[in-house]
């Protein structure tokens, strides 16, 4: 189908490269190339004005949103990191969200609707949506004539609804469609299914089922696969994801810091409002120690003044006995015997 003419302004910067984890691995040497075509296309930042009309539109409490909870889908698009989650989407460019993001899809991809379920870059260098039982193609950000249409035009054998992760290998010019435990195969250039799919996900040894999102680095040959807040990284060459995954997604491409995810260590937070709501242990004992102190005190307090008393008592008793029975004889003797010695 023939395209329209480009707009205007063309919302995407200069291609980068694939965007890499913060903490990248070591790579093995790439098999046959597979990513997102990059097309020259020219390159312009969105009108001032339009800008910061849509910019107004975001919330600000929407700025963390990208935190709280598992992304719609993922992709590549002009080698910029796209996360689409509900009817927002942001932007990532050197492990960082761009400023200004989220913002709505349907101010920047006038006609799309919002929770899509796959995009990915085809070999035209258009833009493929996926929702329910329907595609959208646009050619960066307009809409092309005749679409959306049935996902049937795909072929024979193509899922009837709702794809779930839908990436392109441009080394071998097919796309890949994923559903559930199966895979499916496209040729871009004959635009049919390829027979004897489809088949089990298995086939990528460690990827998950039903992947949200997928993109290819060609240059150091491996591919991305993105489900809920975590990445699986797999070689192309060995056909096997790399040990030590899965890994954040939020923290090694998007910069987020991995302690703001609520979804991460819930229970470890749990407890700790938990032990803030209970005194802590050592109070406990202070307490303790308190009370067991205020009670030896009260018991001095009442004996001391009963000793004094008794020793009163005693004193008074024997001074009477002295006024009664008169000085005794001992003592008579002791002082007597004290003016001796003296």
């Amino acid at each position: 189908m023939p395209d329209t003419r480009l707009p205007k302004q063309i919302f995407f910067g200069p291609p980068d490269k694939i965007p890499q984890p913060t903490r990248p691995l070591p790579t093995a040497p790439p098999p046959r190339s597979p990513p997102p075509r990059t097309p020259k296309t020219r390159s312009a930042d969105p009108p001032a004005k339009a800008a910061h009309g849509r910019q107004a539109l975001v919330p600000q409490r929407q700025a963390g949103h990208l935190r709280t909870g598992a992304s719609n889908t993922l992709a590549i698009l002009r080698r910029e990191m796209f996360v689409f989650k509900d009817q927002w989407f942001w932007r990532v460019r050197d492990n960082a969200v761009m400023p200004g993001y989220p913002m709505q899809i349907a101010y920047f991809w006038r006609g799309l609707p919002p929770k899509i379920d796959a995009v990915y870059e085809n070999s035209e260098g258009k833009f493929v949506f996926f929702k329910g039982n329907r595609f959208w193609v646009f050619k960066d950000t307009t809409l092309q004539p005749a679409y959306p249409q049935d996902i049937s035009m795909f072929g024979s054998g193509m899922p009837t609804h709702s794809i779930e992760t839908a990436v392109w290998w441009e080394g071998v010019a097919k796309t890949y469609f994923f559903k559930g435990d199966r895979y499916w195969r496209y040729n871009e250039e004959m635009r049919t299914m390829d027979p004897g799919y489809p088949k089990p996900i298995t086939v990528w040894k460690g990827v998950p089922d039903s992947p949200q999102g997928a993109f290819v680095d060609k240059a150091n040959g491996f591919t991305y696969f993105y489900k809920g807040k975590e990445y699986w990284k797999f070689s192309n060459q060995k056909l096997r994801v790399e040990p030590g995954y899965p890994r954040s997604i939020l923290s090694d491409f998007m910069g987020c810091d991995s302690t703001l995810d609520p979804d991460r260590d819930r229970g470890d937070r749990d407890r700790e409002r938990e032990r803030e709501r209970r005194p802590p242990q050592e109070d406990v004992d202070i307490v303790i120690k308190l009370d067991n102190a205020a009670g030896t005190v009260k018991a001095v307090a009442i004996v001391i003044p009963c000793v004094l008393a008794l020793c009163l008592l005693v004193l008074i008793y024997t001074v009477l006995q002295f006024k009664r029975k008169g000085t005794p004889r001992h003592i008579l003797y002791c002082k007597r015997s004290m003016q001796e010695w003296v």
